[in-house]
């Protein structure tokens, strides 16, 4: 229960602007009670990318694509590592809309 509603922060701060105040306290939190959720390592993620620490965001992108079933989503995340891979941000203002971002 604490790991959802830590994640949730995570997520919901990192699209609305928040990332800098949510990263590095409810991310972590959310990943410290659920290690293993890739739901949740992929919040995280999100986080990371957004705020240039790609080689971490991308070490959480990869637990999500290996613990998703959602084929859409895992081809998205599988494009996102790619473009860390080479040093480009890949969560464009338009990306981050489409997340629900207002």
């Amino acid at each position: 229960m604490l790991a959802k509603a830590w994640n949730s922060l995570c997520w919901q701060g990192s699209l609305q602007g928040y990332v800098k105040n949510v990263v590095n306290d409810a991310c972590e939190k959310a990943v410290k009670f659920a290690p293993e959720n890739g739901d949740i390592r992929d919040s995280r993620g999100l986080a990371r990318a957004l705020v240039g620490n790609y080689a971490a965001a991308i070490e959480d992108f990869q637990v999500f694509i290996k613990s998703t079933k959602d084929a859409e989503a895992k081809k998205q995340r599988e494009g996102w590592v790619k473009d860390l891979q080479a040093g480009k941000n890949p969560l464009t203002w338009e990306v981050l809309k489409d997340l629900g971002a207002e």
